[in-house]
């Protein structure tokens, strides 16, 4: 279980973004989890995250999350769920972050 996140992949002005990780929802499905946090003074229209999921290097699929109005100071707890068809992901790697204020 690990992630990587690349200088280029760093989290935009206003948010920071910490314990990215492989979790469980309720139901039992395996999702990455996380937490962003508006470190801003103002509402963010809209945080969203990419995950590209990954066994042995390759590829094996990706999740998404997304928030709408996130308050200033306010944490959003991410859960995307990991859908694969075939492989199980070992890790995973954060390929977008991206903000709309």
């Amino acid at each position: 279980m690990a992630v990587s996140i690349s200088p280029a992949s760093a989290a935009p002005a206003g948010v920071t973004l910490s314990d990215l990780h492989f979790g469980r929802s309720e139901q039992g499905i395996r999702e990455i989890e996380g937490v962003v946090k508006n470190v801003s003074h103002h509402t963010l229209r809209q945080v969203y995250i990419a995950v590209n999921l990954l066994k042995n290097g390759m590829v094996v699929g990706y999740t998404t999350d997304i928030v709408f109005d996130l308050k200033p100071h306010e944490e959003w707890h991410i859960a995307a769920p990991c859908h694969t068809r075939i492989f199980k992901p070992t890790h995973f790697s954060l390929d977008e972050l991206s903000v709309v204020e």
